[in-house]
């Protein structure tokens, strides 16, 4: 991700021999990152109570009654800016869809092909860029390969400036169009009539779903705001 310090991230998953191979992988792609596991949904609700997590990875399919699901539709009503990427076996367009309409901002399916794999997902999404499995994105989607780094497209380099530039990346958090004009000292009305409409116009896109799709299709990294409005403590 764009930033200078080391992230801070919490692993949902409740299998503790996936989570462990799974903190090592992203030990491997961050290796200053601190890391918080949680095996349920409880112990991940204790989990962000005393930290602010940069990113979440998140697994759909806990065993037991709420979901992983269920935990970010919980961080978005908190109105935390944690990005949110989930994780899960699952391949149906339909569950990634329904993930992306709830605030996540990337989807990793965790049997992909190899380790190698799992780790070029990762790199994109520290990178910046969102990644999504080629069966929601389809023809011209990303499927790492082995040997081949993901390219890297700035926002700028399509035409998206400013505080556009702004309200495309707390869109690619999962934010709501509220808790992006409170962060950023504006009116709502402001970012729904006006950002909103010109991100989908530039992108050719009449839904959220289908920019963040957009997005992860031509590999576009979305840069950290420099200054944000969110009132929250630091760390």
């Amino acid at each position: 991700m764009n930033t200078s310090r080391p992230l801070f991230i919490l692993l949902l998953e409740d299998q503790a021999l996936v989570r462990a191979g799974m903190k090592a992988l992203i030990q491997i792609s961050e290796p200053l990152a601190t890391i918080r596991e949680a095996s349920s949904y409880d112990a991940a609700v204790e989990a962000i109570k005393n930290t602010n997590f940069d990113i979440a990875f998140l697994d759909i399919d806990l065993k037991e009654q709420r979901t992983g699901l269920d935990f970010l539709r919980y961080m978005r009503a908190l109105d935390l800016d944690t990005r949110a990427i989930m994780l899960s076996g699952r391949v149906e367009r339909e569950m990634v869809m329904t993930c992306i309409e709830a605030g996540a901002s990337g989807y990793i399916l965790k049997d992909m092909e190899s380790d190698g794999l799992f780790r070029k997902a990762l790199d994109t999404v520290f990178q910046g860029n969102i990644f999504l499995p080629a069966s929601v994105i389809g023809r011209g989607g990303f499927n790492p390969s082995p040997g081949l780094a993901p390219s890297k497209v700035c926002a700028e380099s399509v035409g998206v400036t400013g505080r556009a530039l702004e309200v495309l990346y707390y869109l690619c958090q999962g934010l709501p169009n509220k808790a992006i004009a409170n962060r950023m000292g504006i009116e709502e009305a402001t970012v729904r009539k006006d950002y909103v409409p010109k991100l989908f116009r530039l992108f050719r896109v009449i839904r959220r779903t289908e920019l963040l799709v957009e997005i992860s299709r031509r590999r576009i990294s979305i840069p950290t705001p420099s200054l944000t409005l969110s009132g929250r403590e630091p760390r």
